[in-house]
């Protein structure tokens, strides 16, 4: 499993880059900011660093010139997220190394794990999806749809079905019971 330290000071821009890489089945390491994210790159050794451009104490910029310029560092593959979409701030993130560019405003989280396995040169995890747990539905159509040509009396008799009548579908560990003592304020 290839490891991620994910580099972000909008905590919750970090949160949800986060959940999606672990649900690609990364392990993923944060920072939230410049010089953080140096002292985590030597102690953690990542595959690879998603760093925004614009953060607090040192820049994705500064920080990319350092990881580049030190032994331990040097051949981590970085990908640089910015709000900056100047072509001359693509070619400096380019100049100091990063292995990929992308600008913020024109890429969505799928574009940006698209982009680390590229880089890291994976293919997507698969996951299969969890099948849901039955859930009950009634199986009697209302009234007004099944018996259009009824009586009164008949479509009375037809709206007095018993609960247990209409979630005859339902799998018996779909349909447990809430005592009564429970249904406070419902």
């Amino acid at each position: 499993m290839a490891k991620i330290m994910l580099v972000e000071d909008d905590r919750s821009l970090r949160e949800i880059y986060s959940i999606r890489l672990v649900a690609e089945g990364y392990e993923v390491v944060s920072a939230g900011d410049g010089e953080e994210a140096l002292a985590m790159a030597v102690q953690e050794r990542p595959d690879l660093v998603l760093s925004d451009v614009m953060m607090p104490k040192i820049s994705g910029f500064d920080m990319l010139d350092i990881l580049r310029s030190t032994p331990e560092t040097k051949n981590i593959k970085v990908i640089m997220m910015t709000a900056l979409s100047s072509e001359d701030q693509r070619q400096r993130g380019e100049n100091l190394g990063a292995d990929k560019y992308l600008v913020k405003s024109q890429v969505g989280i799928e574009d940006v794990i698209n982009a680390v396995h590229e880089v890291l040169g994976d293919k997507a995890v698969s996951a299969e999806p969890t099948p849901a747990a039955p859930v009950a539905t009634p199986s009697v159509p209302p009234v007004e749809a099944s018996m259009p040509d009824a009586s009164p009396a008949e479509a009375t008799a037809a709206s007095n079905v018993s609960p247990a009548e209409g979630f005859s579908n339902a799998a018996p560990e779909a349909t447990s019971q809430v005592p009564p003592a429970n249904l406070g304020g419902m």
